[in-house]
């Protein structure tokens, strides 16, 4: 192995023993605290966690729960069948489920790099790896929806990561198909059961995926922003009131939910964009405000605490320069690597919908995030190749052995 990737293995094993040292920590100050390990709430009160936990300690003793996910039913068999009733086990449950997320990521760019344009060679591969492990090293939502408490969202991160991975295979490498198409279907039975709008995030994105490849065939594609912006006023304007399959919710109740905490149960970070307009126009106005801030936000005018100013500036402004680098590189951004960023974008674009919360969003939005920052750490690290002209030189001496210049 060479240096690079004995430098790849070690940043790995780091940010691991990180990610263990800190659920670790937080289990035995939550534990002193008289909380039995699940969180120390600092952000107030008792939060998902602890509803988690109950209903974990409800299965686990064999009496009724409230599920609204699969989540509490997994966790609390892992308590049944291994007898353990401490929260820790579903700690380590849950960073099991991190060090998968890793792995799979750092899958995800080995798969970019076989399908990559054969000019770029694969001497970035090793430095796109441990930029990835640097970012998710330093990211502070994603640090703290696997370590503060025993949240689900770390497996709902994995699972759509898993399920884009597996539609890739199928729609770019072809192989296998049969068996990809079975696992595809059971991680979305499973995305479905963890977040029932992830499942219609990521169909919506598949569907979009191939509308859009049909519309490029008729070599008319500008006409499509116009044609979605159509049928979705003609949906606000005459089917609010229609009940989407799988999330089994109209938009009117949705704008409802929004517009509850906003007025009624208000948080202490709420953007205050209210979607429910008169007019489409407006509609479009707000929503746009709400895309952007669910992707970036704080924006600067959504600081109103310590906890948004930290995130302002150790996520706001990051992903900003991390978008701008995107588009100015977007010329060796390749087609598989579009896909993996139109599952981040529409996935931002349904919570946008439902959304009100900078906390929220901060939480929500990881999947989308996650997928663009291995799009990111590919892209950077391809361009800094070359940029040192290094690419070119090492796909020179490969096809050198392979004896196609000979």
């Amino acid at each position: 192995m060479n240096k690079k990737g004995i430098l790849f293995l070690t940043i790995q094993q780091f940010v691991f023993l990180v990610y263990f040292m800190l659920t670790t920590t937080i289990f035995l100050i939550a534990l002193s605290n008289g909380n039995e390990g699940v969180s120390i709430r600092i952000f107030g009160g008792g939060d998902d966690g602890y509803f988690y936990w109950e209903q974990a300690k409800n299965i686990a003793a064999g009496r009724d729960a409230i599920l609204t996910s699969i989540y509490p039913l997994i966790i609390g068999y892992i308590v049944k069948i291994t007898g353990i009733e401490s929260v820790y086990i579903i700690r380590l449950f849950n960073f099991f489920g991190f060090v998968l997320l890793v792995l799979f990521s750092i899958y995800l760019i080995k798969l970019f790099s076989k399908l990559e344009d054969k000019k770029f060679g694969l001497h970035w591969v090793y430095d796109a790896k441990i930029v990835l492990l640097i970012i998710f090293l330093l990211y502070p939502s994603l640090q703290i929806q696997v370590n503060l408490s025993i949240y689900r969202d770390v497996w709902i991160y994995l699972i759509y990561l898993l399920s884009t991975i597996l539609s890739m295979k199928i729609i770019f490498i072809g192989s296998n198909r049969v068996l990809n198409f079975l696992l595809l279907l059971l991680t979305l039975w499973l995305l479905g059961e963890f977040r029932t709008y992830s499942l219609l995030s990521f169909l919506l994105t598949v569907a979009f995926y191939f509308f859009y490849k049909w519309t490029k065939k008729l070599k008319k594609p500008s006409f499509i922003p116009i044609l979605l912006i159509l049928l979705f006023g003609i949906y606000y304007k005459f089917f609010m009131d229609y009940q989407v399959p799988i999330v089994n919710m109209s938009l009117k109740q949705v704008l409802n939910y929004r517009n509850y905490f906003l007025t009624i149960a208000p948080g202490g970070s709420q953007m205050e964009i209210n979607l429910d307009q008169p007019s489409f126009t407006l509609f479009i106005i707000n929503y746009i405000h709400s895309y952007v801030g669910n992707l970036l936000g704080p924006l600067p005018w959504h600081i109103r605490n310590t906890s948004t100013l930290f995130a302002f500036f150790t996520e706001t402004i990051p992903m900003l320069l991390i978008l701008i680098f995107l588009w100015n590189k977007r010329g060796i951004i390749t087609k598989v690597q579009e896909y993996v960023l139109l599952h981040a974008f529409i996935w931002i674009g349904l919570i946008a919908v439902s959304n009100d919360n900078i906390g929220a969003a901060t939480r929500l939005r990881a999947v989308g995030w996650i997928l663009i920052l291995i799009v990111f750490a590919s892209v950077f690290s391809k361009s800094r190749c070359i940029k040192k002209k290094r690419c070119i030189d090492q796909n020179l001496i490969l096809e050198k052995k392979e004896g196609l210049l000979g």
